[in-house]
């Protein structure tokens, strides 16, 4: 009976090993082709010159390959925190996952907001006012796409 549980667990976790392996690689290639829809809508959008182009792809590259190892983490950290539930609830096992999750997303969210700017930078005057728009638009957006969502019935 026991030998049946562990082959059964190990099963389970090679699959989910192999399933977030697979996730891993369509998340990256997702990012790629989200940095290429942006930096041809913003052109649209903005109007971009090719020099603007240049260096605003500069700048999300850069990105890219700095925050890949952040989101890295985040993923470690939930396969962990998944793989660590045994059913019983260990209030300072999760407070300690929360906390990791917590310093990762911070570090997320400044590095996100740091490369909005140095975007910003790259603008002129006219094309400042009007990214910043869009990207108020955007916001509002998908904030009210989040309500909408939160408060349609379960089903």
């Amino acid at each position: 009976m026991r030998q049946k549980f562990f082959i059964v667990t190990a099963l389970v976790l090679a699959l989910a090993a192999g399933l977030t392996a697979a996730d891993v690689n369509q998340q990256a290639s997702n990012k790629n082709r989200h940095h290429g829809l942006m930096l041809a809508r913003l052109t649209q959008e903005l109007n971009l010159s090719p020099d603007q182009q240049t260096q605003i792809k500069t700048i999300l590259e850069t990105q890219k390959a700095k925050l890949q190892p952040l989101r890295q983490q985040l993923r470690q950290n939930r396969i962990a925190e998944n793989s660590n539930t045994t059913g019983a609830f260990d209030e300072a096992q999760v407070r300690a996952f929360a906390a990791k999750q917590s310093q990762i997303m911070t570090e997320l969210t400044v590095d996100r907001e740091r490369t909005k700017s140095q975007i910003l930078a790259v603008l002129n005057p006219d094309q400042r006012v009007k990214a910043l728009a869009l990207m108020q638009q955007r916001g509002l957006h998908h904030h009210h796409r989040k309500s909408m969502q939160s408060q349609q019935p379960a089903g």
